[in-house]
């Protein structure tokens, strides 16, 4: 897989793991189920956690970097809901490392910043929360 493909991939399977959602990359889940995606918030259900990945800052010669990863969470109309899986994410994610993921070294995972989003046109509260990956990413410039 691809250097994002296997950070995202690896950071679900972390959550999966941990308990904290069901990740499952054919994207079938059940009504009382957390989700966990990939780049799509899906319309059901009505917990979810989706995972995207943006660049924040890149060596020009070493194979260090830093990857931002969107982490989007909705649940029911009561704020607390989201506002405790956020939780359960932070806990789980902030100030972890190191990992591997498929072929990625990540050294850190810290939280950079967060806030509520507001409901969604469904009355599901979201949240968002920016963490920045520590990490080796390969290129054929820096070999």
């Amino acid at each position: 897989m691809s250097y994002t493909t296997d950070l995202l991939d690896g950071l679900a399977r972390l959550l999966h793991e941990q308990g904290v959602g069901t990740y499952r990359p054919e994207g079938v889940y059940l009504p009382g189920e957390t989700a966990i995606t990939v780049a799509v918030m899906p319309p059901a259900p009505d917990r979810a956690i989706c995972l995207s990945a943006y660049a924040v800052a890149d060596s020009p010669v070493l194979t260090d970097t830093t990857t931002g990863v969107q982490v989007r969470t909705r649940a029911g109309a009561d704020p607390r809901e989201v506002d405790a899986l956020d939780d359960a994410v932070y806990e789980l994610v902030h100030a972890s490392g190191p990992h591997l993921f498929g072929s990625v070294r990540v050294q850190l995972i810290t939280r950079a910043s967060g806030a509520p989003i507001g409901a969604d046109s469904s009355g599901r509260m979201e949240r968002t929360s920016n963490y920045y990956a520590r990490a080796h990413r390969r290129a054929p410039h820096l070999e």
